[in-house]
């Protein structure tokens, strides 16, 4: 780097010592100003404008940043019909909650709008749909009604490459009859945290289609693959939200969640208040879009340690290693209008660190159930941000689709499939290298 003309001549006038001390001065503004016009988004802002500076427990519940006057209100207006417990009609018979549903709220699965736990109560089950009921086991139902099966889990411990794993064992036991034989195929799935759902759903679709190579075709061992929808216009949509990638927008998440988990009708389409069947819906239209703007609304939490931290740098570096980054993307960039629904959602780089694709996970997390063209074996990419406060906001959450992982280094050691080579490369690391990349984790 050369310094300017008048900078130099000031240098001659000075003493020796006095010279150096002035050079270092100056060369580190000149730096500072080099690397400032050169360094892009901070990627301790996860959400760019709509970052969350809460780390507390509360962290997950948080608006998002960058809301304005009147979007805050309306998220708070939102906020109360996403907490409603929902009850039957009796006003309107088969009306409102159930006959059959696994929850009777929002928040009863998605604690703290975090991730929930692995138990009966909180996670769900889901089938092949040749089961003759499902796909998403209703174990519960209202007065008089018959749930359709009852739901047992226990787990079975196994060891792999020296560690004490878990997987689930789930009994499903219908009513009055014997457990169902266990050759039927049968996932349990815990809620997602619900964090920057609206910033994902605002990136373009032509950045999360450049990222697929369903055929490998550069070679690297990953061939992650979009999830195409049939949109009610005949037209397809890309999947984004789920396990596997089934909702398109968070709107279609939003009333799947209302339709499977708590046996809820919602209108057809934008326009109308009646359900499919032509009949008033038990969520009216007004109702779903300000439960959907909730979800859209709230942002990502920023990170525990600064972008130029040490621990930042070594982990970052280590997760390039690894190669994590071919799935667990780490930066997107949003659009603008009209897929950005807030001003703050708009042409912001965000840190989520998915791809949003589909990947063959392999054998291990294969749970024999496949849904809608999304294979047994595959998984949507999962979001890491806010993954180090998981077990904060919920202290019994664990990992995985299943929560079959109870630390992250677990969740780890499960990634087969397109992820075996970044787990090899994980188990060859020496120990201080592994608990760097944990503690960088832990502090997304």
């Amino acid at each position: 780097m050369r310094l300017c003309p008048v900078l130099i001549g000031r240098f001659k006038c000075l003493s020796s010592r006095r010279l150096r001390a002035a050079c270092g001065a100056a060369l580190l503004v000149l730096a500072l100003a080099f690397l400032g016009a050169h360094i892009g988004p901070d990627c301790q802002r996860a959400a760019g404008a709509m970052t969350v500076t809460n780390r507390t427990s509360a962290s997950f519940e948080q608006p998002a940043g960058g809301l304005s006057a009147a979007e805050l209100s309306r998220h708070a207006t939102a906020d109360l019909l996403f907490d409603r417990t929902h009850v039957p009609l009796a006003s309107h018979p088969g009306a409102g909650l159930g006959p059959r549903f696994v929850a009777q709220s929002c928040i009863a699965c998605h604690v703290r709008n975090g991730r929930g736990r692995a138990l009966p109560d909180e996670a769900l089950v889901r089938v092949p749909r040749p089961a003759g009921f499902g796909p998403q086991v209703q174990d519960k139902s209202v007065l008089g009604i018959e749930p359709e099966a009852a739901v047992i889990l226990q787990w079975r411990r196994i060891r792999d490459r020296g560690a004490a794993l878990r997987e689930p064992d789930v009994v499903l036991i219908p009513p009055g009859g014997a457990p169902i034989a266990p050759t039927l195929a049968r996932s349990l799935r815990i809620a997602p945290p619900l964090l920057g759902m609206g910033l994902l759903e605002a990136v373009p679709e032509s950045t999360i289609t450049a990222l697929a190579d369903p055929d490998d075709a550069d070679g690297n061992g990953i061939s992650g693959r979009a999830h195409w929808w049939p949109g009610p216009d005949g037209q397809r949509r890309l999947g984004r939200f789920g396990w596997k990638a089934n909702s398109a927008t968070v709107r279609d998440q939003s009333a799947a969640a209302y339709r499977e988990d708590m046996g809820l009708t919602t209108p057809l389409s934008a326009q109308s208040n009646l359900d499919a069947a032509g009949l008033p819906a038990d969520i009216s239209n007004h109702e779903l879009n300000l439960v959907t703007y909730y979800s859209q609304t709230l942002g990502a939490p920023r990170t525990g340690q600064p972008a130029r931290s040490t621990l930042v740098r070594r982990g970052q570096e280590l997760f390039g290693q690894l190669r994590c980054a071919g799935c667990h993307v780490p930066s997107l960039r949003t659009g603008p209008a009209p897929q950005a629904v807030v001003e703050a959602m708009q042409d912001q780089t965000i840190w989520p660190y998915t791809d949003l694709l589909l990947h063959d996970m392999g054998p291990g997390l294969d749970d024999g159930v496949a849904e809608q063209g999304a294979t047994s074996r595959e998984w949507r990419t999962t979001p890491l941000w806010g993954l180090g406060l998981t077990q904060k906001v919920n202290p019994q959450a664990t990992f995985l689709h299943d929560g079959r992982a109870r630390s992250l280094e677990e969740a780890i050691l499960w990634h087969g499939g397109e992820a075996a080579q970044s787990r090899d490369r994980y188990l060859a690391l020496a120990p201080g290298q592994r608990r760097t990349l944990l503690r960088w984790l832990q502090q997304l």
